[in-house]
């Protein structure tokens, strides 16, 4: 079944990858594989991922997904679909930027680039903008897939891995952007990525210049069609 599952989605591996980086590292509990799409729960953030070629399949997939919170899928006509099983809902685009290389990025400049700790979760939890959870950044924290920047012992900015093994999180603090931390962060999370032996990848809004911006200058190729978030509120 994973064979299936690996076939179908590289058949197109700059759209998938985030569902291809969870079947490689083992944190993916399928119930669907085969050469017409792709269903399964991602067991370290619990979002369901779903991708298919045939509006019907996506139908009969999503019926039998039960306790549905968290969705990501790669198909737009989806969408009516997954609304209907929520009440309330958020509902985001991303483009998703992969890193395909297998050479290090360097990182040039005074940065200090370790793992925070329990101490300084509240500066991170204060400055993050997206309201992701106390819980969730403290996990990410303990898990040793957060990165702060630090200057002089103060820290400045942070990135980090999400649950589901995208690169993401990053923030400078305003007072000391337009440095190259950004970069930098990025460029550790990156290294550490392919140290681990996982394609380095990430996801920003469509909206999101900067980021992609940032993205594509350190060699991520971009892709052209967007990846679907839905998540109960």
């Amino acid at each position: 079944m994973e064979t299936c599952a690996i076939e179908y989605l590289r058949q197109n591996p700059l759209k998938h990858m985030d569902m291809i980086v969870p079947l490689k590292r083992g944190t993916a509990e399928l119930i669907y594989a085969a050469n017409d799409g792709v269903c399964f729960r991602e067991t370290e953030s619990g979002a369901w991922m779903i991708s298919v070629s045939a509006e019907e399949l996506g139908r009969e997939l999503l019926n039998s997904i039960p306790n549905v919170e968290l969705v990501s899928f790669h198909q737009a006509h989806m969408r009516e679909g997954l609304e209907a099983k929520f009440s309330r809902f958020t509902y985001i685009e991303n483009f998703q930027a992969v890193y395909f290389g297998d050479k290090r990025l360097p990182i040039c400049n005074d940065l200090d680039i370790r793992p925070p700790n329990s101490e300084h979760l509240g500066i991170i939890v204060e400055n993050y903008d997206i309201d992701i959870g106390l819980d969730y950044l403290r996990k990410r924290l303990e898990s040793g897939a957060l990165f702060g920047g630090f200057v002089g012992g103060v820290l400045v900015g942070f990135a980090g891995i999400h649950a589901e093994g995208s690169i993401g999180m990053l923030k400078i603090f305003s007072e000391h952007r337009n440095k190259g931390y950004g970069e930098a962060l990025t460029s550790f999370v990156v290294n550490h990525q392919l140290n681990t032996g996982i394609v380095p990848f990430g996801q920003a809004y469509t909206t999101n210049i900067a980021s992609l911006t940032l993205m594509r200058k350190l060699g991520f190729e971009i892709s052209s069609e967007p990846v679907y978030w839905i998540f109960k509120e």
